[in-house]
C-alpha cells in the first residue's frame, strides 16, 4: 500500500464457516486521520457483475427467461451497425462478454453528470483521444439502446468469436431483468440477494450510503499532472442505466457473507439464493480469456489453478479496486477492497489466496508464459491501438521486444517492455506484476488488433487519430 500510494483498503479472508481474516488498514478519510475497518462501505465497480448473473440465473430458475434468448427478445430496442449480427446475440453472450462489441466510450456519457463535478477528470484529455466531453448524459436504458444503434462503430466478430469485456453488455442486463421481472434492477438484487444474504450495509443508492457510519472518501490520480498527490473526492460516478455493470457499494464484512454462496452450493446462512447447477453453470469454463483462464457467467475462472479451480472478478473505477476470490472445494474465500484508483488489490488478494492455500504469495492467478527468442523482426506490430473507451497505445519495435506508451484517458503509462513469448504472444511487467499481451491476425495474416488486458483494441491507421478529436472515427 505505501508503495502504490493507497490510503486505505480493507481484507476478508473466510474458509467454510469461520471467517479468518476481517480487516481494515489505512485510513477511509486521510485528512481526518479515520481509519478503514471492515464495516467501511467502499465501492466494488465491476464485481457488481457478479450479482447481475445470480440475478438472472434467478429468473431462469423461475422461467421468466432462457440464458439461450436473443437479446432483442427482451429489449426489441437493442440494435448494432451490423444487422446481420445483432440478432445471434444471446443474454449468454452478455453474460460472457463475447457478444463481439467493442470497447466503447460509453461509460464516460452514462456517468457524464458525475464527471462535470469530478475534479480529477480533464476534458482536454478526453477529447484528445476520442470521447466528447460535451456529448449529453445517457441517463436511461432506451438512451443507452439509442447510442449503441446510432454510434459509428464495428462488431469485432459474429456473437461468440472474441471475449472481449462489455460494461454495455452488463449494463443492459439490467433493462432485462428489469423487463423479465416487473421491478428495477437495483430492487430484483436488493429482494433477491441482498437482503436474504443479510447485506444490511450494501447498496445502489448514494443517498443511502453516505448516511452509513462509515463510508470511504476516493482518492484518484491527477491525470494532466500523474506525479501529483492523489485528489481527494467525494464524488462518486452515478449512472442509471449501467449500474448493472458496476454500481453496488458494500463492505467486506457483507461481502464475506455473499462469498458464502459460492461454498454452499447457493445457500447464505438459512437462505437458498441459487441452486447449486446455477452456481455451477456461473463458475463453467465458457469462452476462453487466455490458455488456461476462462470467463464464466460474472466470473473469471480458473479450472486448474495448481490442482483446483478457483474463481474471482475484480472492479476498478474511479477510487475503486477491489477483487474477490473463491476456492470451493478448500471452502476457501476472499476479497480486497481500496479506495484508490489503480490499486495492487489483485497482488494483495493473490497474497491472501495463495498463502492459505500453501502456494508461493506471489503466484498470479492468471498463468504468465515463459519469454521466447524474438522473431526475426518485429516491425509489422508497429502501430497505434486505439478504442472508444480511452485507451490509446503507441507500440514501437525494438531489438529484442516492443515498446508500449499509452496516452489514454486513465492509463498514461510509458516505456513498458513487451517481451516475446510464442507467437504473437508477449509478457509485460508493471508495478511487480505480469500479463500477457496477444495480437489478432486475419484469414490474411494481417494484424488488425491486441488484447491489452481483457479487452480487444483494434490497430488504427495513422489517418483515423485525427478524427477522434471530431468525433469521425469508426470504433
Amino acid at each position: 500500500m505505501h508503495r502504490a500510494r493507497v490510503p486505505g483498503a480493507a481484507l476478508g479472508v473466510r474458509r467454510g464457516d469461520r471467517v479468518l481474516v476481517a480487516r481494515g488498514y489505512g485510513y477511509r478519510d486521510v485528512s481526518g486521520r479515520l481509519p478503514v475497518t471492515p464495516e467501511t462501505v467502499f465501492g466494488i465497480a465491476s464485481m457488481t457483475k457478479s450479482f447481475t448473473a445470480i440475478a438472472v440465473l434467478r429468473l431462469a430458475e423461475q422461467g421468466r427467461l432462457k440464458l439461450t434468448d436473443p437479446v432483442a427478445r427482451h429489449l426489441p430496442e437493442f440494435r448494432t451497425p451490423e444487422p446481420r449480427y445483432t440478432g445471434r446475440i444471446t443474454l449468454h453472450h452478455f453474460l460472457t462478454h463475447s457478444s463481439g462489441l467493442p470497447p466503447l466510450p460509453s461509460i464516460y456519457y452514462t456517468s457524464g453528470r458525475s464527471l462535470a463535478r469530478d475534479p480529477p477528470y480533464d476534458p482536454k484529455v478526453a477529447r484528445r483521444v476520442g470521447i466528447d466531453p460535451d456529448h449529453p448524459p445517457i441517463d436511461t436504458y432506451e438512451g443507452i439502446l439509442e447510442y449503441l444503434a446510432e454510434t459509428r462503430y464495428r462488431l469485432l466478430g459474429p456473437p461468440g468469436a472474441f471475449f472481449s469485456y462489455s460494461n454495455e453488455g452488463f449494463g443492459l442486463l439490467g433493462a432485462v431483468i428489469e423487463r423479465a421481472s416487473g421491478r428495477t434492477y437495483e430492487s430484483f438484487v436488493e429482494e433477491e440477494i441482498l437482503r436474504p444474504a443479510a447485506m444490511s450495509r450494501s447498496t445502489f443508492d448514494t443517498g443511502i450510503m453516505r448516511r452509513a457510519p462509515e463510508v470511504t472518501k476516493l482518492y484518484s490520480p491527477n491525470w494532466s499532472h500523474p506525479h501529483r498527490p492523489k485528489v481527494e473526492s467525494d464524488e462518486w460516478w452515478e449512472d442509471t442505466c449501467l449500474r448493472a455493470a458496476g454500481a453496488l457499494r458494500t463492505t467486506v464484512s457483507d461481502l464475506l457473507r455473499y462469498l458464502e454462496l459460492y461454498l454452499r452450493d447457493g445457500r447464505v446462512g438459512r437462505e437458498r439464493i441459487l441452486s447449486p447447477a446455477s452456481v455451477r453453470s456461473m463458475m463453467q469454463p465458457h469462452v476462453l480469456v487466455q490458455p488456461g483462464t476462462y470467463y464464466g457467467y460474472g466470473l473469471f475462472v480458473r479450472p486448474d489453478y495448481h490442482g483446483r479451480p478457483i474463481a474471482y472478478h475484480s472492479g476498478g473505477l474511479k477510487g475503486v479496486s477491489s477483487e474477490f476470490a473463491v476456492a470451493p472445494k478448500e471452502r476457501l474465500a476472499a476479497v480486497v477492497l481500496t479506495n484508490s484508483d489503480d490499486a495492487p488489490s489483485g497482488r494483495i488478494l493473490e497474497g491472501a489466496v495463495n498463502d492459505r492455500l500453501g502456494l508461493p504469495r506471489r503466484l498470479p492467478f492468471m498463468d504468465v508464459p515463459p519469454r521466447t527468442p524474438p522473431p526475426p523482426s518485429l516491425a509489422e506490430y508497429d502501430g497505434w491501438y486505439c478504442s472508444g473507451e480511452g485507451i490509446w497505445c503507441r507500440i514501437r519495435a525494438r531489438r529484442d521486444h516492443l515498446r508500449a506508451d499509452f496516452v489514454g484517458i486513465e492509463l498514461t503509462a510509458k516505456g513498458l517492455k513487451l517481451w516475446p513469448a510464442g507467437r504473437d504472444g508477449f509478457v509485460v511487467h508493471r508495478r511487480g506484476s505480469a500479463g500477457l499481451v496477444r495480437f489478432e491476425r486475419d484469414r490474411q495474416g494481417r494484424l488488425w488488433a491486441v488484447h491489452l488486458g481483457v479487452r480487444v483494441v483494434r490497430r488504427r491507421r495513422p489517418g483515423e487519430l485525427s478524427r477522434a478529436r471530431t468525433g469521425r472515427i469508426v470504433w
